[in-house]
């Protein structure tokens, strides 16, 4: 290349940076003459914005999230007008302050927000100190009072029995009256029930002095709404859920006398679909699935006992069909065919008429059996039956788990049967309204029709929207009992007219919607929040509708939700945030009612349910030396039951004369006759009825499992969460709540009374976590002593489980 060549293009490159720099200095320059030009209307909103922030954050008030979103919505295209250079643009000093501060507020303010209000926080308990220490007799806790100076449009309070909710509430009321946020007609107080309204009521009016403040129960609210939107007079139609349930069978019963195919469906259901179908490979282990059928009486239609689901509706066929049969008849062996170590031999059942055998075999399709028991030796015994009944020449039929599962069970028996000669006669009309009425799970299963006609009322949905469920074959059954009896419930309200208490909330909240009702209300507050139905939710949501800067400030624990039977829905809790928005979350943790025992068996028992939040209390009373708080007390006759409460008195008495003493039953009819103790303060509460009490000892009565048993089995039936938000499916999860309510109430000690033969299966899952308590080798649940020729240890799923232990072995094993 050539000097001349290479000079040409040094030339052309050197015109190119110069053109190039030249279209960058005019760029540059037109850009910074559009910024100027804009630059006075962006420093006035720029300056505006700043003054605005200063006064969020100047300790005068709690940041909510709700600020920085009205915030951040009114100058975010303010923040897209400024250049990321603007320090660069030639402006005076003052004025580059004034963009670099709105940009941190704006980019930042999340950070700051929540900087600024621990910060708020931390002030606001120092000065409103004297304030918070005078609302009690004795001050409250950090833990209080941060709960009730954070300020988010929506708060959760959580808070563990005993720890002191309602003061917590309560001071949230004096709290805003005092400085100013809101004046008393501004304020939505809402509890559940009106014992705790009126608590709530006077505990308010003790903190703030003589003032109209009104609490409110959701129904009396939703009533009054209700009332002042309708041009003719509203009645209750029923004035409490009892009531209700009266209504409901009485209609079930006329139904049972003049609906002949109501009558037939339900004797269906109540023969052989009234227990949930679960087969015992569903446990883990054989102690679960034990404790489990504990829970369930296993009662035919004719009052016979059985040991199992499947057992319960071979026999509840043979009712139905007029066969007469015995239940584990003795079959007479000769000498040579008896083994003193398995005992006698009785298979399942005997058709009397007709001398024919029946077992039924608890193996699947591939002939595994149930976890806890040997494939080899139940195969052998089976064999081993066959062989029998071919050398004695009787006539076996069988059937098998399977058949359930796949729900053949029923018909294949019915064929084997019609194959034998076998003559069905289906039962009268009198004959089966007599058996329905005489069922042992009758008046279960009324209680379960109103429970589901509650939540389904609740949930604001019909018979006819569930459909969709009908691939649960018992959904289906019990839905074709469900809506004749809701079409008549129904009809029975709109004919007086009046509204029911589900109305109440579902009307009201349409009221709120469509602007008929109008309150400008700035904070709800709602006590026992854990008790939310979907129906309440609505209301609530219909409230704020009218005014979305109305904030919802509630305090309640997930654990006591007990009260599902009025609608309840725990997911409302559980799942706050993903219902009502970005929250403040708080916990108050320290119980002050009862010791650190009582507080760490009763949470781990508790919390065995994943879907119970977790929570990590703290007892303000720790557990003196040598004091145990959970005693264990069985009997195994009425007589004895009373001679144990005799005792169990006496020892409470003699520890704290003048006691005061809570007799806590799951039912009314648990309540001991006649009982007194001149020493003590003795009185009755059922589970429900004793939430929100405390005593110094309690007496859990009648921890069985079975007929009236503790946990019920009716109360948590899996088909009601069909109607939740978010379905509990862990076993027993709303008994298992109300348990907890029931051993949390004492302040020192509890004592668990049971039956020796059959003990809740929480009894068996409390004393399993005891380490003094020896497990069974089969099925590794909690052993007790027995006596037969020699005192031994049995298990306590006897006879369902015979794993035995004798004495001097286990301590040989425990050395």
């Amino acid at each position: 290349m050539t000097v001349s060549k290479l000079f040409k293009i040094i030339r052309f490159i050197l015109l190119l940076i110069s053109v190039i720099g030249i279209w960058y200095l005019v760029r540059d320059w037109l850009r910074k003459r559009a910024f100027h030009k804009d630059i006075a209307a962006i420093l006035d909103q720029v300056r505006v914005a700043n003054s605005e922030f200063s006064g969020l954050t100047g300790f005068e008030r709690y940041f909510a999230n709700w600020d920085e979103q009205r915030f951040l919505n009114a100058y975010h295209v303010t923040r897209e007008a400024i250049v990321v250079d603007y320090a660069e643009m030639g402006l005076v000093e003052t004025e580059v302050e004034d963009l670099r501060l709105f940009c941190e507020n704006f980019d930042g303010c999340a950070v700051k927000r929540r900087d600024y209000n621990d910060e708020f926080v931390r002030r606001e308990q120092v000065k409103y100190a004297d304030f918070f220490a005078g609302l009690e007799a004795y001050p409250l806790s950090a833990d209080q009072t941060e709960a009730i100076i954070r300020d988010e449009n929506n708060n959760l309070v959580l808070a563990g029995a005993g720890t002191g909710k309602t003061t917590t509430i309560s001071g949230k009321v004096a709290y805003l009256l005092e400085k100013g946020i809101a004046k008393p007609e501004e304020l939505l107080i809402i509890s559940f029930t009106n014992n705790a309204a009126k608590e709530m009521q006077e505990r308010c009016k003790r903190f703030c002095g003589p003032i109209n403040l009104q609490v409110r129960t959701f129904n009396s609210f939703g009533f009054l709404v209700c009332r002042s939107c309708s041009n003719q007079e509203i009645t209750v139609a029923f004035d409490d859920n009892e009531q209700a349930k009266l209504f409901l069978q009485e209609k079930f019963n006329e139904l049972l006398r003049s609906d002949t195919d109501f009558q037939r469906k339900a004797v269906n259901y109540l023969a052989f679909f009234n227990r949930p179908q679960k087969d015992e490979s569903e446990f883990a282990t054989k102690n679960d699935y034990l404790n489990y059928e504990q829970g369930f009486k296993n009662i035919t239609l004719d009052g016979k006992t059985v040991k199992s689901q499947q057992e319960l509706q071979i026999a509840n066929f043979f009712c139905l069909f007029n066969i007469n049969y015995e239940y584990e008849k003795h079959y007479p062996l000769e000498e040579e065919d008896r083994n003193p170590t398995f005992g006698a031999y009785q298979p399942d059942f005997y058709l009397t008429d007709y001398k024919i055998w029946h077992e039924h075999y608890g193996i699947d399709r591939n002939g595994d059996v149930a976890k806890g028991i040997k494939r080899e030796q139940y195969h052998a015994g089976m064999t081993w039956k066959e062989q029998i009944h071919s050398k004695y020449q009787t006539k076996l039929i069988k059937s098998y788990g399977y058949e359930a599962s796949e729900g053949t069970l029923i018909r294949n028996l019915k064929q084997r049967l019609l194959d034998e000669g076998v003559a069905m006669r289906e039962r009268s009309s009198e004959e089966l309204l007599e058996l329905i009425e005489q069922s042992p799970d009758y008046e279960d299963f009324i209680n379960l029709i109103q429970v589901f006609l509650t939540l389904m009322k609740s949930c604001g949905k019909s018979p006819e929207q569930l459909v969709t469920f009908k691939a649960d074959k018992r959904f289906r059954v019990f839905l074709d009992l469900i809506e004749p009896l809701y079409n008549a419930y129904e009809q029975h309200v709109a004919s007086i007219p009046a509204v029911d208490f589900n109305d109440m909330i579902n009307h009201a909240a349409q009221h709120f919607r469509n602007g008929a009702f109008k309150k400008p209300y700035k904070y709800i507050l709602v006590d026992e929040f854990q008790d939310m139905s979907l129906g309440r939710y609505e209301l609530i949501k219909a409230i704020r509708s009218q005014n979305p800067g109305t904030k919802l400030y509630a305090v309640g624990d997930d654990w006591q939700s007990i009260f599902r039977f009025t609608g309840s829905d725990l997911s409302i809790i559980t799942q706050f945030e993903k219902h009502f928005g970005v929250t403040s979350q708080t916990a108050i943790l320290k119980t002050y009612r009862f010791n650190d025992q009582i507080l760490q068996t009763s949470s781990n028992f508790i919390q065995q349910n994943p879907a119970q939040l977790k929570k990590q209390l703290a007892a303000q009373t720790p557990t003196p030396d040598g004091h145990t708080s959970f005693e264990f007390v069985k009997f195994k006759t009425g007589i004895e039951r009373q001679n144990c409460l005799t005792e169990i008195l006496e020892k409470i008495h003699t520890a704290q004369p003048g006691a005061s003493v809570f007799l806590i039953g799951r039912y009314k009819v648990n309540k001991p006759k006649a009982l007194k103790h001149p020493g003590l303060n003795l009185q009755f509460f059922t589970a429900h009825a004793v939430k929100g009490m405390t005593c110094d000892y309690a007496i859990l009565l009648d921890l069985n499992a079975g007929q009236l048993g503790f946990p019920s089995e009716m109360a948590d039936d899996p088909m009601l969460n069909y109607l939740l938000q978010e379905g509990d499916n862990f076993e027993n999860a709303e008994e298992r709540r109300v348990f907890y309510v029931a051993l949390t109430r004492a302040r020192h000690k509890n004592y668990l009374l049971y039956h020796e033969p059959q003990p809740s299966k929480f009894i068996t899952e409390l004393q399993a976590t005891d380490n003094s308590t020896p497990k069974c080798p089969e099925c590794s649940g909690p052993m007790t002593k027995r006596m037969g020729h020699s005192e031994f240890y049995g298990c306590l799923h006897y006879p369902k489980c015979t794993g035995k232990v004798a004495i001097t072995q286990l301590e040989q094993t425990l050395k």
